[in-house]
């Protein structure tokens, strides 16, 4: 499950220090917590996992674009961090031969 993956790579961000991925992690885990609650529900499938996933790259990369045209760089850094460490819980895409 998604949500157990989450917590462990949660603990091992805190201890490590690793500001990037604790702030991926517990974005990916509160949207999981308030998917749940409003589904009522104690798991979510794989498939509205991964939805969800999508849709935080998605906020993250309109926010990025934002940032880039008003010369936040600083922004738009901690918005490239965030989409990579989303990304690491995505399936592997298939390339275009496959």
């Amino acid at each position: 499950m998604l949500i157990e993956k989450i917590n462990r790579d949660l603990k091992i961000a805190m201890k490590a220090k690793d500001q990037a991925t604790l702030r991926g992690v517990i974005a990916i885990k509160a949207a999981l917590l308030l998917m749940q609650t409003e589904a009522n529900a104690k798991e979510v499938d794989k498939k509205t996992e991964i939805s969800l996933l999508q849709k935080l790259i998605k906020q993250r990369a309109e926010s990025l674009e934002i940032y880039e045209k008003q010369g936040r760089s600083d922004l738009a850094l901690i918005e490239q961090e965030e989409i990579a460490v989303i990304q690491r819980y995505l399936p592997a895409q298939l390339s275009e031969e496959a």
